[in-house]
């Protein structure tokens, strides 16, 4: 699973003229000094210092955004960027360790982020994930940190490339792909260039530093709870080092085979929201008999025939934009906001205004992905590192799904031969087989990594138990202990090892499909 990357979506819009510039003309990139004195300064100054193996923690205080200040343990591990080379510089694990609040703590609690990339120290300071970490406190020590080359982590690997497409010139893929992959290939040489060894930026090392970091710590044993990437991590090492797991609560899962998207999984995500908003009734007098995705279906043709030219007012003055709405554009946005409980009329409304050639939104979501940009190189390292089996691969580009959803897994096919990251092989990508007690959370409604991932990794984990939650989203677990009385309850019990009666569903309140965002 992943982060799309805008500048994939963008080649799914374009704008009013026929003919865009040529990616020598278009690409502008800042470049690097070429002094090698100067590369070696610069490489000095991102690099972490010290050794391997150097462990420094203080006692401080962080305040969050709710103004509230915590006490805890902020430090830095030393490892090596590549475990295979003896001279490997070191790189740094940032981390928090905050103290049980029980005067029995159980097994310490690593968190696992998601992403690839996203930062556990960046999300501490959210009520929601403050209000999570209390509970974790609760049952024992919690420990979160950021993966190698991102967050706050050194170094911390970024691609700077930004652009933004003329609003007078077409946005055509073929252009946007040849673009695309200038651009990463002009971020992996600046990183090479510094010095760093972007091969060592894979699943496998990075669990290598969970490992590193527990036994730095001096804990013998841990609990690991992790959702999208964090559950991919979180298999990855239970694989690897079951010894060191004593249980584990995954949520969002992403397999071991999962990093790439499954058009028909995701498409019967969204059949199952479509068939709840059309069983409530809120567009009964405006949806067309055929249904919410069948009318998606016949929109995506109407426009494969002949797109629309339609304008928009612009951002900084009085003048008018033209926008193309084409299939493209629709295909890219097909799942917008779909399922989100925070705006459930977004999606269904979206669908019906194309239906009824009202394109403002739409028209609004191309403008929107005029600007782009390349995602960071630990994504691509981590994901096209754990790629996908030929058969699974096979499927999708066969998948008749993505006459309404597109090429979902355009990013992989056209950036991964860039990256050159080293393939983990289909030996990574078995399912995991394992006797760790092990919850797994999903929501029905998870249009980034379908429940029928988790109904996949379930299978092989003899203590494995899933439950699916109806109406529930990416963020399953948090809409548990948002909406369910028990989740504390249950959840708890699970990880502090005691018997508990584990329900197969929870199903989360209905929504008000008529209700304004």
């Amino acid at each position: 699973m992943h982060r799309p990357c805008n500048l994939l979506l963008a080649a799914s819009l374009g704008l009013a003229s026929l003919a865009g510039p040529t990616p020598a003309q278009f690409l502008s990139l800042t470049q690097l000094p070429t002094s090698q004195a100067m590369l070696a300064a610069e490489a000095e100054s991102f690099r972490a210092a010290g050794r391997p193996g150097d462990l420094k923690q203080d006692w401080t205080t962080v305040s969050t955004k709710a103004g509230r200040d915590v006490d805890l343990w902020r430090g830095t591990l030393l490892v090596p960027e590549n475990r295979l080379k003896p001279k490997s510089p070191p790189i740094s694990i940032p981390f928090y360790r905050l103290e049980a609040s029980t005067q029995e703590p159980g097994t310490p609690i690593f968190l696992l982020a998601g992403g690839p990339g996203s930062s556990w120290i960046d999300r501490f300071k959210n009520p929601e994930n403050l209000s999570e970490i209390d509970f974790y406190r609760t049952l024992g020590d919690v420990i979160l940190f950021d993966q190698r080359g991102a967050g706050h982590s050194k170094p911390k690997l970024s691609c700077d490339q930004r652009e933004r497409w003329p609003n007078d010139q077409a946005l055509d893929p073929k252009a946007v792909s040849v673009v695309l992959r200038e651009m990463a290939a002009a971020c992996r040489q600046q990183w090479l260039d510094r010095g760093v060894d972007l091969a060592a930026y894979s699943t496998k090392e990075n669990a290598a530093d969970v490992l590193a970091l527990q036994h730095a710590l001096g804990y013998k044993k841990m609990i690991l709870v992790g959702g999208s990437y964090g559950s991919h991590l979180a298999l990855f090492l239970m694989r690897e080092a079951p010894e060191q797991i004593e249980r584990a609560l995954l949520y969002g899962i992403e397999g071991p085979d999962h990093t790439w998207d499954d058009p028909d999984a995701k498409l019967a995500t969204l059949e199952r929201i479509a068939g709840e908003i059309e069983a409530s009734g809120a567009f009964a007098e405006s949806l067309p008999d055929a249904g919410l995705i069948e009318t998606l279906r016949t929109v995506i043709a109407a426009l494969e025939e002949e797109p629309i030219q339609t304008t928009v007012p612009a951002d900084s003055d009085d003048a008018n934009e033209t926008v193309l709405v084409d299939a493209h554009l629709v295909r890219r946005i097909a799942d917008f906001q779909a399922g989100r409980r925070s705006r459930p009329k977004v999606w269904p409304q979206l669908i019906l205004d194309l239906h009824n050639k009202k394109y403002d939104l739409a028209a609004r979501g191309a403008l929107a992905l005029r600007s782009l940009r390349m995602d960071d190189p630990m994504h691509f390292m981590m994901d096209c590192g754990s790629g996908a089996s030929a058969d699974r691969v096979t499927r999708y580009e066969q998948s008749k799904s993505t006459e309404i959803l597109g090429a979902i897994n355009s990013e992989y096919h056209e950036l991964c031969p860039i990256w050159q990251a080293h393939d983990q092989g289909n030996h990574n990508r078995r399912s995991v087989r394992s006797d760790i007690p092990t919850l797994l959370v999903h929501g029905t409604w998870d249009t980034s990594t379908p429940i029928e991932n988790a109904r996949d990794a379930v299978v092989e984990l003899s203590n494995g138990h899933l439950i699916e939650v109806v109406r529930g989203n990416h963020g399953a677990i948090y809409n548990l202990y948002k909406y369910w009385p028990r989740a504390h309850q249950v959840i708890g019990a699970f990880l502090r090892g005691e018997p508990v009666r584990l329900p197969s569903s929870v199903t989360l309140p209905s929504l008000d499909f008529n209700q304004d965002p």
